[in-house]
This record gives C-alpha cells, structure tokens and sequence, in this order.
C-alpha cells in the first residue's frame, strides 16, 4: 500500500535509509520512480528545475519504502505506474 505524504511539507518524516520513491502530481499520479541509498537526501534534492518532469509545479505528493532490494523494486513500480519523468525519450 502507497502512503503519499505532502510535497516538500512533510518531508521530514523521510528515513535516512535506502529504499525507493515515488513524486505524484496533485492527483496522487505517480511522475517519478527513484532509488536511493538516502531517501532523505535525495528526496531533499528534489524538484529540478533543469527538468521538466520534476519541477515544483508537478510534484505535489511523495511516497517512499525503506528496501534493501531498491533496484528490482523500483523496476516493479516503473512497470506498474509507468510514470511519465521514468520514460525514455
């Protein structure tokens, strides 16, 4: 089950740990599916403005899980959501 929290207002409530994201637009759509060995960190970095997908404007909710299997995780979730920053251009 996805927990979606409030972009960036709640993103304290990240673990310093490894695991997986998702960025959701203000319909809760999955954007973005990452991995990271911080999620806080990482999370912390986002949006970029230098790409059009994960700019503030599209990135209103947040999603994360704590996993040590991160990569075929995140393969799973691209898979399912087939978000739309995740597609090869």
């Amino acid at each position: 089950m996805i927990y979606w929290h409030r972009f960036p207002e709640e993103i304290n409530i990240t673990p310093n740990a490894k695991g997986v994201y998702m960025l959701g637009d203000a319909y809760k759509t999955p954007v973005y599916v990452g991995r990271s060995a911080n999620l806080y960190e990482r999370l912390s970095e986002h949006p970029d403005p230098d790409n059009y997908c994960l700019q503030k404007k599209n990135i209103k909710y947040f999603a994360f899980e704590e996993t040590y299997n991160s990569e075929p995780r995140e393969r799973e979730l691209i898979e399912e959501y087939d978000p739309e920053c995740n597609r090869i251009q």
